[in-house]
């Protein structure tokens, strides 16, 4: 029997209280700004442009370019953001080389402009072959496909696709033989 006061009493005071600190955690997580969870918060540190400027930006500095295609509530697209392209090594290449914009897959109210086309960004992000997310779509200079890339992918492996396609070596040599000659 316990009496309250006593040693053994005083332990569900504790408990009962820990619960209460992960239940308000649990509910802060769910209720955290927006921006926090939300994947169209573009990565600090690369200058992304919208699409239309993008595409004229890299056809005029000869660069080629890099599509990010997100949604809003994705997981991996957030930590894509925040683990690969605002790493430094990543962003000095991607300064250095190519021109960078996103598309959210699921706005079907915006319209965008390529080619002789207009498009929403969802018709836009479904002709460039992206079904999941995130997707990361490679354009040359000329806004023609090179590849497209589905998935989160750390940044070292970043890295290495960056490198494969900003040296052009593409053009003559399949990827796992590129991987195999930088080694």
């Amino acid at each position: 029997m316990h009496r309250p006061g006593t040693f053994a009493g005083s332990l569900a005071a504790p408990r009962a209280l820990r619960g209460l600190v992960c239940l308000l955690a649990f509910a802060a997580y769910l209720y955290a700004p927006a921006q926090a969870q939300d994947a169209s918060v573009a990565a600090e540190g690369l200058d992304w442009k919208d699409f239309e400027a993008a595409v004229a930006e890299a056809e005029a500095q000869d660069k080629k370019l890099i599509v990010d295609v997100y949604a809003a509530w994705c997981p991996w697209c957030r930590r894509l953001q925040r683990e690969v392209y605002a790493h430094d090594e990543v962003q000095a290449y991607i300064r250095e080389r190519f021109v960078v914009t996103r598309l959210d897959a699921e706005n079907t109210a915006d319209s965008l402009r390529f080619r002789d086309y207009t498009l929403t960004p969802s018709e836009m992000a479904a002709g460039l072959g992206a079904s999941g997310f995130p997707t990361t779509v490679f354009l040359d200079e000329a806004g023609q496909y090179i590849t497209r890339l589905p998935g989160f992918i750390t940044a070292p492996d970043f890295l290495d696709v960056l490198n494969y396609i900003g040296s052009e070596a593409f053009v003559d040599v399949t990827f796992e033989e590129y991987l195999g000659e930088s080694e």
